[in-house]
């Protein structure tokens, strides 16, 4: 018993523990007394004695396991991943004893690592670390192509390339009990499984350091999500990108709201009002002390929103009519049209539902069919003929479209006429002015009518738009 608890202590101190030789002799004292019968009684007379900081419990712990090894105790572990991951190769019961005979036997001589990698216990870096004594300061972690480097000091304190040749050195040994006890070559499958926990372990090394710094940059980890997001097109965006862009449109209006309700109410002085003067003065028998001003009352300008929603621009009008209806309160008054050939309002149906709900139900038909060809010319006139009462100097035409109409006629004097009513025709376009030149595109007829156009693609490029909009 003297010598096994001697190989143990000295395992300890390879491993961190401080043991004394006055505490071996208190252990061997509690032994003597309360015997070797029970499993349970010995690890607790053994941690009595040479355990002497909170720290050093988990290390003991978990030697204790490896040091006095009982293979029923582990087979029944639900804590082991390798006995799983050896059941469903096919190994039997037999078979499992000796490999943990064999893996028990050498383990407690491995470096923490090493045993780590055996797959006798769930990993655990955080208590790895500690275990080994390995101390990285992430204080400097602060951008994100610095996490391969620090991944790389934590593996290099952790002994990892060490780790590697035991676990080699092993498996030779582990192939040549298994082979003694009729086991033939599963040595080798068994090596297989510790060379993944090693692999595992690398992963699990970098994925703590992603999230050390995740945790340290919370912000500049946001603000890269952001910036990626403003800037990657509309059409590219996968399911999950497109429900956070919905977030930061939301995020990017409240903000817009925010800066024009802040903006600097400049007046001008006014026109002398000078029946309201005199009306004053009589108190002062006539003479006007205090003018009274005329001011001209500012008024909210009104906006009218035609909308193209055929397959090749949907992205950009879903994420357009959703901005737009966000910061709707910022103008007197809203009116929006849909169209692909026939030109449908939309406006009664954004007023009766949640905003997510009338733009769904309007790009899936509930206005006019969207299944039909672009036709802009053919939308146009309709506008012309049936609604261009409701544009006058105040209003702001905003149109989405790419301005593709499968060679129908563009109908280019409709446009003309609208700008002729209206206060600005502002064209949002998600093509780059270089592709107008080719195909059915009537850019460069409607272009004259307009009193400007936009490229929008993406949220930074429709950010730009509104903010020169509405501020």
């Amino acid at each position: 018993m003297l010598d096994r608890l001697h190989e143990f202590t000295a395992l300890l101190r390879k491993n961190g523990v401080r043991t004394s030789t006055a505490e071996v002799m208190d252990a061997v004292r509690a032994l003597s007394l309360c015997g070797l019968g029970e499993r349970d009684t010995v690890r607790s007379a053994l941690s009595s004695t040479l355990v002497k900081r909170q720290e050093d419990q988990t290390a003991f712990d978990e030697l204790f396991e490896l040091f006095f090894y009982q293979p029923g105790q582990i087979l029944r572990s639900s804590q082991a991943p390798l006995i799983d991951a050896l059941r469903a190769r096919g190994f039997s019961e037999d078979e499992l004893e000796r490999i943990l005979a064999a893996l028990a036997d050498q383990a407690a001589k491995l470096d923490p690592t090493a045993r780590m990698a055996l797959g006798l216990r769930r990993t655990d870096l955080e208590m790895l670390l500690r275990l080994t004594g390995a101390q990285v300061d992430f204080g400097r972690l602060a951008n994100p192509l610095q996490i391969g480097y620090f991944t790389q000091r934590i593996l290099e304190q952790l002994r990892f390339s060490d780790a590697q040749t035991q676990i080699a050195q092993l498996g030779a040994q582990l192939q040549s009990a298994l082979s003694g006890g009729g086991g033939g070559g599963r040595g080798g499958e068994v090596l297989d499984l510790l060379q993944a926990n090693l692999s595992e372990l690398r992963s699990t090394a970098r994925a703590f350091v992603r999230n050390e710094f995740e945790k340290r940059n919370l912000r500049y980890t946001e603000e890269m999500r952001r910036d990626l997001l403003m800037h990657k097109p509309f059409a590219q965006m996968s399911q999950d990108e497109l429900s956070r862009l919905r977030r930061e449109v939301e995020r990017l209006s409240e903000k817009l709201r925010t800066q024009a309700s802040l903006r600097p109410k400049q007046r001008r002085r006014g026109r002398l009002d000078m029946r309201r003067t005199l009306r004053y003065a009589l108190a002062s028998g006539g003479t006007p002390f205090v003018l009274r001003l005329r001011h001209r009352r500012v008024e909210k300008p009104r906006l009218c929103i035609l909308c193209d929603i055929s397959d090749s621009v949907r992205q950009v009008s879903r994420f357009m009519l959703h901005f737009v209806y966000t910061l709707q309160e910022m103008f007197s008054k809203v009116r929006t049209f849909v169209f692909v050939s026939d030109l449908g309002e939309a406006t009664d149906l954004f007023s009766r539902h949640e905003l997510e709900t009338a733009v769904t139900r309007a790009l899936s038909g509930s206005v006019i069919n969207v299944y039909a060809n672009s036709n802009y010319g053919r939308a146009f006139t309709q506008f012309v003929d049936r609604h261009l009462e409701s544009v006058t100097s105040r209003t702001t035409v905003i149109i989405i479209g790419d301005g593709r109409s499968n060679y129908f006629p563009p109908e280019a004097w409709t446009l003309e006429r609208i700008r002729g009513r209206a206060r600005h025709v502002l064209w949002l376009n998600p093509e780059a002015p270089a592709s107008w030149m080719f195909g059915d595109s009537a850019m460069q007829q409607y272009q004259p009518h307009t009193s400007r156009v936009e490229v929008v693609y993406n949220l930074a490029t429709l950010r730009h738009v509104i903010d020169s909009l509405v501020l």
